[in-house]
């Protein structure tokens, strides 16, 4: 695309938190620099969402925000008016009014943290893009990293950094796309039902990966049949076959593999067992150098040496392997990747 790629501006956050309402012109001219919900990380230009914690509350924060350089507050109270501008959007169709140039705005709202969502899932909708979803008990991040290494070969892509996998992360993920992005692997978290569904009604994924269901989270689920159902939320949250739905899922977790019979979207498998889509075998241990195996795709075999320790790692492979497929990658690709 010519030109600077697009970023999202304070008239976007106004535009999608108003209803669809216009925004003031000045606000079409104030470009969001980063999103942040700790006032320490606030830099020149930044959004600050002030959101309730258990330990602390952002709100009175919103100051020491400013005073690093945030151009734009979300918040539900103003302890301090003077600090910025404000905009009230508590109330269905708030008259915006005008708004001064170089003053800090504050849009203040009625649930901060739905708001964050509800800016996060309109300008993921501004992006024609393919968001892959990734979700699991363990594993979700190095498999996050190793997708998004494989797929930049030719894709310009958006990941989430670190672990930010939850209600929070994944919105202020999506508020750093820009119209040069083509693809966003996102991690999909959980913490109990409900959770993946609702991250996959912002994200709007049209691949998911699902890599594996385990005890983790026992404590609140109660049951591993109740992980996996709610693991299995990512699956039956995709686009039909017909719209380009795809489901990743690891063929040697029988929890995983039973998946196949919740989503309306194709079904595409990787694992160990020659019955997957995609399999590895001839797994040998290269000490240190990683591990060397073949992966099978089809009639073809393809070997490859990963700089990965453990036979686990070779499942992290195989996953990568299978998105960069289901997107059209070459092996010559994937094994640069």
């Amino acid at each position: 695309m010519a030109g600077q790629p697009k970023s999202l501006t304070l008239a976007d956050v106004i535009t999608a938190l108003a209803g669809g309402q216009a925004a003031p012109d000045m606000a079409r001219a104030v470009e969001i620099g980063d999103s942040v919900v700790d006032s320490r990380l606030a830099t020149a230009g930044s959004l600050f969402i002030a959101l309730r914690g258990e330990h602390h509350d952002g709100h009175d924060f919103v100051g020491q925000a400013i005073a690093k350089g945030a151009v734009a507050v979300i918040a539900e109270r103003l302890a301090d008016a003077s600090l910025c501008q404000s905009l009230d959007l508590r109330r269905p169709s708030a008259e915006l009014g005008q708004l001064e140039p170089s003053r800090p705005v504050c849009l203040l709202v009625p649930d901060s943290m739905a708001a964050l969502q509800r800016a996060a899932a309109y300008w993921r909708r501004q992006h024609n893009l393919s968001v892959i979803g990734i979700t699991g008990s363990v594993g979700k991040t190095i498999s996050k990293e190793t997708i998004a290494a494989v797929i930049r070969r030719r894709y310009r892509t958006l990941k989430s950094e670190g672990n930010y996998n939850n209600e929070i992360g994944l919105p202020l993920t999506l508020l750093h796309l820009t119209s040069e992005h083509e693809q966003a692997v996102l991690e999909m978290g959980m913490y109990d039902l409900g959770e993946i569904a609702q991250l996959a009604k912002i994200a709007l994924p049209r691949i998911g990966v699902v890599t594996n269901v385990g005890p983790t989270h026992l404590e609140r689920l109660g049951t591993i049949e109740r992980i996996a159902q709610a693991k299995a939320e990512l699956p039956q949250a995709l686009p039909p076959a017909s719209e380009g739905g795809i489901a990743i899922l690891n063929a040697d977790d029988e929890r995983v593999r039973a998946m196949a019979a919740l989503t309306r979207a194709r079904v595409f498998t990787y694992g160990l067992d020659p019955d997957a889509n995609l399999w590895a075998g001839e797994i040998e241990s290269q000490g240190l150098e990683g591990i060397r195996f073949g992966f099978h795709d089809g009639d073809q075999t393809v070997y490859a040496q990963v700089p990965l320790l453990g036979r686990h790692s070779v499942h992290t492979a195989l996953c990568a392997a299978s998105v960069a497929l289901a997107l059209g990658l070459s092996w010559e690709e994937i094994l640069a990747g």
